[in-house]
Order: C-alpha cells, then sequence, then structure tokens
C-alpha cells in the first residue's frame, strides 16, 4: 500500500467514526423516573394495620417494561403510546409494591410475603396511564383492584385516583401519576384497616385473583 493510499484509508476511516459519532449525538437521551420521595406523614396519624403481608403486585402483560404510557382521548381513545425518550427506572408493579410495602410498614409491622399465617394483601393494577383530555390538559389515572385473604377471602375492592398533570408532556404525567399512586395506596390501607383482619369472619371464597 502507497502512502498516498494509506491516507485515503485513514481518512476514510475517521469520516465514518466521525459520522457513527454524529448519528449517536443526534439521538435525544433518554430521561428516566420513579415515584419520588414519600409525602411527609399527615399532622393526624392514619388506623394502624396489624401485622399483614404483601403479595407482589400484577398489572397486565405491557406494563412489564418501564414505559412511560399516554391515551390521546380527545383523537384516539384506543390507542396507548409510550413515551419514547421517557421512563421510568423499573416496572410500575415493581414501583407500586415497593411504595405500597413502604406505606403498609409505616402504618404496622411488615410481614415477609411468605408468612402464610397472616392475612395478605394482593393489588392487581388495572390501570395506569396519562391521558389527554386536550392537546393541553391531561391527567394521571390509577386504578387498582385490592384483595385481602387470609385462609379465605376477607374482602375486594376497586380503586380509582386521577390527578391533574402540571404540564402535558411526560414529566407532567409522571407527577400525575405519583400523586395517584400515594392516593390509592392511602384509600387501600384505610379500608384495609376495617377488614376483619384476624380471619375469623373470611369466607371460603378462592384466595386471591391469579394473573391472566
Amino acid at each position: 500500500m502507497t502512502i498516498a493510499s494509506a491516507l485515503r484509508f485513514t481518512a476514510l476511516g475517521l469520516l465514518i467514526a466521525l459520522s457513527g459519532c454524529s448519528v449517536l449525538s443526534s439521538q435525544p437521551p433518554s430521561t428516566a423516573y420513579d415515584f419520588g420521595p414519600l409525602a411527609a406523614a399527615p399532622s393526624q396519624p392514619p388506623a394502624p394495620l396489624p401485622k399483614l403481608r404483601i403479595t407482589q403486585t400484577d398489572g397486565p402483560v405491557w406494563m412489564d417494561g418501564s414505559g412511560i404510557y399516554y391515551r390521546l382521548q380527545y383523537t384516539q381513545a384506543q390507542r396507548l403510546q409510550a413515551y419514547s425518550t421517557q421512563r421510568w427506572v423499573d416496572s410500575p408493579q415493581h414501583l407500586f409494591n415497593d411504595r405500597l410495602r413502604d406505606a403498609v410498614a409505616a402504618r404496622g409491622p411488615l410481614s415477609w410475603s411468605g408468612d402464610t399465617t397472616i392475612p395478605a394483601l394482593k393489588v392487581d393494577l388495572l390501570a395506569f396511564e396519562q391521558v389527554f383530555d386536550s392537546p393541553t390538559s391531561s391527567r394521571g389515572v390509577v386504578r387498582a383492584r385490592a384483595t385481602v385473604y387470609h385462609k379465605g377471602l376477607i374482602g375486594q375492592k376497586t380503586f380509582v385516583a386521577e390527578q391533574p398533570a402540571p404540564s402535558a408532556d411526560g414529566q407532567g404525567g409522571v407527577k400525575a401519576l405519583s400523586a395517584g399512586v400515594d392516593a390509592v395506596i392511602a384509600a387501600i390501607l384505610d379500608w384495609t384497616a376495617t377488614l376483619p383482619l384476624d380471619g375469623t369472619q373470611a369466607s371460603t371464597a378462592p384466595p386471591a385473583p391469579q394473573r391472566r
């Protein structure tokens, strides 16, 4: 190879490398979110909970990933889309489960999930999305079914929280959904505290709903 050929080969390689860097740098960075820190304890303490265990939170298959989903209710109500450059640090079910465990532990003793001697609380996430009612207005919608069981079904109820988003984008959706999660969890635990958790009044229904 002549010196001229070597120089041309080197220049070509450098051009390809720079071109690749340009393509990579043109891609916007991805931003990851969680639910943020727990809210400060209320001035009026909520009703305490007896010893309780939490089983894994489940949800539909599309929640298994880390996408932040939104729905354009005003124009494409049947289409669920994910933001391309914004995501959760983990799946919504896992983030919800961790948040739920922290909330239970703040109100009473929390046992490990395999302790079948005490009542269990299981949550199924049914909806977890940012809904746009117009191009400039959106809300975070969280819907969850809570089941409490111990040697039979003790109680089951569905909870819904809708929180307005402070901005019509992914960051606003994250804030609205995080607030919705805290509202749903608080409502679930307030309801759980009213149930006969000693199991003496439990029915003979199947224990926990299975994921489909």
